[in-house]
């Protein structure tokens, strides 16, 4: 029989070296103690609490210790550690990835980008306006004038502040008729030395421009552009020559104010001038000034400008003071006339149904053309015209055109409803 030379075996109750006595080797596992009694199966189990007690007492006696004794070197090696959780390598390469990317495009935008402002200023003007350098001027001093800037918003000169001040005090002081004058801030009293153009306090902005700076430029190209419209939509009469500095000029003023801000306005404007003449800028009227003033207030509801679009000639007629109106009156002064704009809506449909009639190319004889126009001009007389009822009504009774007699004789109805909604 081959002998067990298994090292590594369970030693029980091993003698102690040099007593002679052989050593017993084990190969299987000793059975356990059992500490308590097997349960038992049959009926309620019942426990003596003192035999129990001295059952375990009895059962701890009698445990041998036990040595475990691996290649007769001491106690075994402890357990091995736990197994090192798996690394997600692909989530660190990305996040790798991305931080070079991100170095990566820092560095471009950090040595690429171009800087458009100081590329476009060709000089800098110091606190004595003598030409310097851009290192020559503090950067809390640098500003530009908004009415400096070339014709596609480029910044040209770039200004020491103290400069501007200085010249805007020194003529702020200036006595002018015994006394000191303080303009406002949006006052374009100031010229540029260089440019020779006004400007206000207003227009003077930091340099390099802020993003609401960015905004007011914007706006200021907006409106060049809309500029170059006004001479091309304002058709201004030959009679009118006098005004056609007057209408151009106030219509460029309210864009540079915001006050126009589209093409479509431009052209409402050009219509209102082209049936109420001069209008457009006098002020005869009592209330609300001129009918620039008017629209630009938005005084001109839709149904007012498409009576003038579909029936100019109508309109004109009533509204235009130029024009001459036949040998029956004399045009009527604007203060006169109710103003367009207070029209309602009922009054400008009903005046619009004699357009076919009234109108130039209406078959209707020249007397008869004349007749509804005055008696329309009825309708939009500022005052009373109950006196000239009977007369009226009297003519209109007179015409063969039955459809057109019923039409006029409502006159006076309008008559009072736009006295109403006028007063």
């Amino acid at each position: 029989m081959t002998s067990n030379n298994n090292n590594n075996a369970v030693v029980i109750n091993t003698p102690p070296p040099n007593s002679g006595t052989p050593r017993l080797r084990r190969t299987q596992s000793v059975t356990p103690v059992r500490l308590f009694p097997r349960a038992s199966t049959s009926g309620q189990r019942r426990y003596n609490s003192n035999n129990e007690n001295s059952f375990i007492r009895n059962a701890t006696n009698n445990i041998r210790p036990r040595r475990l004794n691996f290649n007769n070197n001491g106690p075994g090696p402890s357990s091995p550690g736990r197994k090192p959780k798996a690394v997600n390598v692909s989530k660190y390469e990305k996040m790798l990835k991305n931080l070079e990317n991100k170095n990566k495009n820092k560095n471009k935008n950090k040595n690429n980008k171009p800087n458009n402002e100081n590329k476009n200023v060709v000089a800098w003007l110091n606190k004595g306006m003598g030409e310097a350098k851009k290192i020559n001027i503090p950067k809390d001093k640098r500003v530009f004038l908004l009415t400096d800037m070339t014709n596609n918003g480029k910044i040209k000169h770039v200004w020491d502040r103290r400069f501007l001040n200085g010249m805007i005090e020194s003529d702020e002081t200036l006595i002018v008729s015994r006394r000191r004058e303080v303009r406002e801030n949006n006052d374009q009293s100031f010229t540029s030395p260089l440019t020779r153009k006004k400007f206000s306090k207003n227009d003077i902005k930091a340099y390099p421009p802020t993003n609401a700076t960015k905004r007011i430029i914007k706006q200021i190209m907006n409106g060049r552009a809309l500029e170059s419209k006004v001479n091309k939509f304002m058709k201004i009469k030959n009679r009118d020559y006098l005004a056609r500095s007057n209408i151009l000029e106030t219509i460029k003023r309210g864009i540079r104010k915001g006050d126009i801000t589209t093409e479509k306005q431009i052209k409402e404007l050009a219509l209102i001038y082209e049936v109420t003449g001069r209008e457009l800028l006098i002020s005869g009227h009592k209330k609300d000034g001129d009918y620039y003033t008017a629209y630009v207030k938005g005084k001109f509801e839709p149904h007012h400008m498409k009576f003038m679009k579909d029936t100019p000639y109508i309109a004109a007629k009533l509204y235009d003071t130029t024009r001459a109106h036949g040998s029956r009156e004399a045009p009527l002064p604007a203060r006169a006339i109710v103003p367009l704009y207070k029209l309602p809506e009922e009054v400008t449909k009903y005046l619009s149904g004699f357009d076919k009639y009234a109108s130039g190319e209406s078959p209707v004889a020249y007397n008869i053309n004349l007749f509804i126009i005055h008696v329309l001009r009825q309708i939009v007389r500022d005052g009373h015209v109950l006196h000239m009822r009977s007369h009226i009504l009297g003519e209109i009774r007179d015409l063969k055109n039955a459809r057109l007699r019923n039409q006029l004789s409502k006159y006076y109805n309008l008559h009072e409803t736009v006295k109403n909604a006028a007063s």
